[in-house]
């Protein structure tokens, strides 16, 4: 297992960096898929190689991603990968266009969830009934504390981040890249 490289993104300017669509499709997808090229990145995200060459390299600028070395590879041909194996945005407290952009960024990343469980029920058909009775869809109502929903919520990143994609070295052969989202707030309804 690879070690963990988690970074905490605080800055304004990098958050910025990150709240655009294809960036952060960029980023998610290198996470989930590992080094890739550009071309590659076009093709999975379906871009064009070019469009997606200069984001990364906005994101490489912002220290987000990174070139991988390969020997004999020209640099148009060596694959960028994360720098990280997961990032957490949280601006600066008092900083007003940080959070502004963090809301953005969030708004982004809210939306990229919604297309992506919009893809897999349009596409769950393909998969075997092993997959698709494996995936699941839950939403829980819960009574906590602050300090609850802290512990809950430390407890099960603890119990996840042994199967984040990149820190696994040598995944099973039926190992594929899964989503999995979780939200946990104060329910709207009752603030």
């Amino acid at each position: 297992m690879e070690p963990e490289r988690r970074v905490r993104v605080r800055d304004a300017t990098t958050l910025r960096a990150l709240a655009h669509p294809l960036r952060l499709r960029l980023l998610r997808y290198l996470l989930a898929a590992g080094p890739r090229t550009a071309a590659q990145c076009a093709e999975a995200l379906g871009d064009t190689g070019s469009n997606c060459s200069y984001h990364l390299h906005q994101l490489a600028r912002h220290g987000l991603i990174e070139r991988v070395s390969a020997e004999g590879a020209n640099r148009r041909d060596r694959p960028w990968r994360a720098a990280a194996t997961g990032l957490e945005f949280l601006p600066e407290s008092g900083d007003a266009d940080g959070q502004q952009v963090n809301d953005a960024l969030t708004a982004l990343e809210l939306d990229e969830v919604f297309r992506s469980l919009q893809r897999y029920q349009r596409q769950q058909h393909k998969l075997t009934d092993e997959w698709r009775e494996s995936s699941t869809f839950h939403n829980y109502t819960l009574s906590l504390t602050p300090d609850e929903l802290r512990h809950l919520t430390l407890t099960l990143d603890a119990v996840i981040r042994p199967y984040l994609r990149p820190m696994r070295n040598a995944p099973l052969t039926d190992a594929r890249p899964v989503s999995l989202s979780l939200q946990a707030y104060p329910t709207p309804e009752f603030i």
